[in-house]
């Protein structure tokens, strides 16, 4: 049976795309940046993880890394207020979490997002989600690089104490999905229900059958 289910992004716990997408325009007028993210151009934005990477890379890298630092600070502030307002699990995550637990198999959040980032999240879902549920919560400070790089999947399969084919990793992009695939684990890209996963996870079949 398969030991571990990994939670690579918080796009599989939890919709959040838009509250960013606002945090950083109010963020980028806020230092007299004119210039506004689109939900067409964030979307694209997003196959690349990283936030101070997007914003490194925006307009033909017109920022100076100060700016980049000085927006980005400004646009965590803003997003920690939207998530206040109320965020909710996707569907299926909640049952997919118990569903492993009384199986006995152990659950990670494997991200290389801040820790701040993950307090607001950990809070947002406070009403539905107890962190204290996860084995194993990674953040950019446990790891020298981001992903892409799979140094992340690395780290937490060493600290789960289990092997790569021992472990099912679900990612929000096929860019963070192909990190994992590079640790040789089965990676399934979703970021729009969880339900599946839970059938698969309760009839004991495909992903978590006896090897």
């Amino acid at each position: 049976m398969k030991k571990a289910l990994l939670f690579g992004s918080i796009g599989v716990l939890t919709e959040t795309s838009e509250l960013q997408r606002k945090a950083y325009n109010t963020a980028l007028k806020l230092n007299n940046i004119e210039y506004i993210w689109n939900i067409g151009t964030y979307c694209e934005l997003l196959k690349e993880p990283g936030g101070k990477k997007r914003l490194s890379s925006f307009g033909d890298k017109i920022l100076s890394n100060e700016q980049v630092v000085k927006i980005h600070n400004d646009k965590q502030q803003i997003f920690e207020e939207l998530v206040k307002d109320g965020i909710e699990p996707r569907l299926g995550c909640l049952q997919a979490i118990k569903q492993c637990k009384e199986l006995g198999i152990k659950v990670g959040f494997v991200t290389t997002t801040t820790p701040k980032t993950i307090n607001i999240i950990k809070e947002g879902l406070s009403n539905f989600l107890d962190f204290a549920d996860f084995d194993l919560i990674t953040s950019n400070q446990k790891v020298k690089l981001d992903k892409p790089n799979p140094e992340v999947y690395e780290y937490a399969l060493k600290e789960l104490g289990v092997y790569a084919h021992e472990a099912v990793a679900v990612e929000d992009t096929t860019v963070n999905q192909s990190c994992a695939i590079q640790c040789a684990l089965i990676a399934i890209c979703t970021r729009v229900n969880m339900q599946r996963l839970v059938t698969k996870i309760q009839l004991e079949k495909n992903l978590f059958q006896k090897n």
